[in-house]
């Protein structure tokens, strides 16, 4: 997975017009943080190891779950050491090319998310998949 500038500007976008913060990981750090928030609280850290499980989950062939949407009762940390009081809601999809190469992740502190919000991150998440490849450094 690479991070073009074109996979940037759309997440950007996409964040403000979610109202989200997004995150992009490979299969063991956030590589990409697109929000208003303090980049610094994510970038590069290492995921939690609940993530870590997510992408066995998402990578087993008898998976066919293709997203997570979790809510305050089902918060997920982000890190390990991550503060999961921040959070109302979180979106966690799959970022898949030819296997599975790590996680867009959706979260707010001011909502739940909804089927449209869903609908809204799966598309992203296709963007994100087709704006990450070599094509487009």
């Amino acid at each position: 997975m690479y991070i073009t500038s074109l996979l940037t500007n759309f997440l950007d976008l996409s964040s403000k017009l979610s109202n989200s913060t997004i995150l992009l990981t490979d299969t063991e750090s956030i590589i990409l943080v697109s929000s208003e928030i303090d980049k610094t609280l994510y970038l590069n850290k290492k995921i939690s190891s609940d993530l870590k499980n997510i992408i066995k989950l998402y990578s087993s062939d008898t998976c066919s779950i293709n997203y997570m949407n979790t809510t305050m009762d089902s918060i997920i940390k982000l890190t390990e050491d991550d503060s999961i009081n921040m959070y109302s809601s979180q979106i966690i999809l799959p970022i898949v090319h030819e296997a599975l190469d790590g996680l867009l992740i959706f979260f707010t502190d001011n909502r739940k998310y909804i089927p449209s919000n869903l609908n809204f991150a799966k598309t992203t998440r296709k963007f994100a998949e087709t704006f990450s490849t070599k094509k487009y450094l």
